[in-house]
């Protein structure tokens, strides 16, 4: 079970940052995605398979390009949360995973969405980015978060129900299923 140190460093002002060791005993670094993480965010797209990409981006991305990775990296501060996990390799810091939402103009639900390099799943790291986005959708007033994913997505799916999220069958598309998690 990864675990999260609860004393936060400040890298700026804005982003603080949170350590965590996954279960293998390797440590990343969990903080918010912006601009400077560009290049960072396209490494990281570039080593997810075109199936991982496909059911990430429901088929929307096909390839890692800067323009995509510039896309990602913008975030919108009033509506959406971008969390990187980042860990050292090579002496270089990579993002190894991402977990996002976009709310509703009202601020009363959002669409989420997590994904982990290939090579750190299983580890904890999924767990911990949708940890703190939850804690995050819950302070900011958020009361509903759902995401939709493929069906043959199995570990996104036992990962969502292990967060408390309810599945249910998407009533527009039969190769969908929609999670829901309704905040307190």
């Amino acid at each position: 079970m990864a675990t999260i140190s609860h004393a936060l460093r400040r890298s700026d002002a804005a982003s603080p940052q949170e350590t965590v060791r996954l279960q293998n005993g390797s440590v990343m670094r969990v903080r918010a995605i912006g601009m400077p993480d560009v290049q960072r965010e396209r490494g990281f797209l570039s080593r997810l398979s075109p199936e991982t990409r496909a059911y990430r981006f429901l088929g929307l991305i096909k390839e890692a390009n800067q323009a995509v990775a510039r896309e990602l990296s913008e975030v919108d501060p009033e509506r959406e949360v971008v969390l990187g996990a980042f860990a050292d390799e090579a002496g270089r810091e990579i993002e190894i995973g991402v977990a996002r939402y976009l709310a509703s103009a009202d601020g009363r639900h959002c669409d989420c969405a997590v994904t982990v390099d290939p090579a750190w799943q299983n580890l904890g790291v999924g767990r911990a980015l949708m940890h703190r986005l939850i804690d995050m959708a819950r302070a900011r007033g958020v009361r509903r978060m759902y995401a939709v994913d493929a069906v043959r997505c199995a570990g996104a799916h036992t990962l969502a129900e292990r967060l408390g999220f309810h599945p249910r069958p998407d009533p527009e598309d039969p190769v969908a299923t929609t999670f829901e998690l309704i905040l307190e």
